[in-house]
């Protein structure tokens, strides 16, 4: 059953230089139980997706197009129907760990808080729950943690309690914004089993720039100057990619010949009217200066190319 459905998003930010569109035409759809990595380059608009899906950019960005939620519209809920959508329905693990918490409040009472607020759990019940995740995150001493200000704790840690939070609710989408980030190859490996073990039965959406992290879901949807450059299912994509783009990324992989993408991804190409990546790509021609459309190659596999 499809539980995200996203047609023709894009949001535009308002700047001291004019508009700025940070995502533009986006087309995806999520289907309940299923994983998807969105993979990129800081900038590319990743995070902004995320954001837009639970509608949290509205104060400061003009938003364009449609998110359905099981076939309601986001973008025309009320507020009380919003703020029961976020947490149960779809929960938020924030990119920032040691900055997404109250610095005031103890860890465990803000994920009583949240349990609380979805109305799970009351008092010494929601207290309970708490704990409980603490220890499903891998947490050995689960109320000292409970008891700890987030500012006592590691990145790695607040990282695995904003995961405790998140699904202490059991929501139906989980949207992961960079959940490995600064993590060494180990301590990501532990948390990244745990994410997908914690959150059995959800729906994922992954926000990350790392191509291991995104191996471990079923499909990798590839994001490039706010634009889908390339989609398909994880063990195609990773390894048969069609856009040069996503090549340049595998191969800039420690474990492949870990050879730089040349130039650099520019805010500016995100108004380029022809392909995005052309000023980049080694197999740019004349063609390449009008815009491609994201075309379907096969089941469940789509590429924006001139030359795929």
């Amino acid at each position: 059953m499809m539980l995200l459905c996203i047609r023709n998003l894009s949001v535009t930010f308002d700047t001291l230089r004019g508009p700025f569109r940070a995502i533009e035409g986006i087309d995806l759809d999520l289907y309940e139980g299923e994983t998807l990595a969105i993979v990129g380059e800081s900038g590319c608009g990743k995070s902004v997706l995320g954001h837009a899906i639970m509608r949290l950019l509205d104060d400061i960005a003009t938003v364009d197009g449609s998110v359905k939620y099981k076939g309601q519209e986001v973008y025309s809920m009320e507020k009380s129907e919003l703020l029961n959508l976020r947490g149960k329905s779809i929960s938020l693990v924030p990119q920032s760990p040691s900055t997404s918490f109250n610095p005031v409040l103890k860890v465990g009472e803000q994920i009583k808080e949240i349990i609380e607020k979805d109305r799970i759990d009351k008092g010494p019940a929601a207290k309970k729950r708490a704990i409980d995740f603490l220890a499903k995150a891998g947490f050995s001493d689960p109320l000292s943690i409970y008891n700890s200000y987030p500012h006592q704790l590691s990145g790695g840690m607040c990282e695995r309690a904003l995961i405790a939070m998140a699904v202490s609710v059991e929501p139906e989408l989980i949207i992961a914004d960079e959940p490995t980030k600064g993590l060494d190859a180990l301590s990501r490996k532990s948390l990244l089993a745990m994410l997908h073990e914690m959150a059995q039965g959800a729906s994922m959406i992954m926000i990350t720039h790392d191509l291991k992290a995104a191996a471990t879901c079923r499909r990798v949807t590839v994001m490039y100057s706010g634009e889908i450059v390339e989609e398909g299912r994880t063990s195609n994509l990773l390894n048969s990619p069609k856009h040069f783009y996503t090549q340049g990324l595998l191969e800039a992989q420690p474990s492949r010949a870990m050879l730089p993408i040349k130039g650099r991804h520019t805010l500016l190409s995100h108004n380029d009217i022809g392909c995005r990546f052309r000023e980049r790509c080694d197999a740019a021609d004349e063609m390449c200066k009008n815009h491609p459309v994201l075309r379907r190659r096969d089941v469940m596999e789509w590429v924006r190319c001139h030359h795929a």
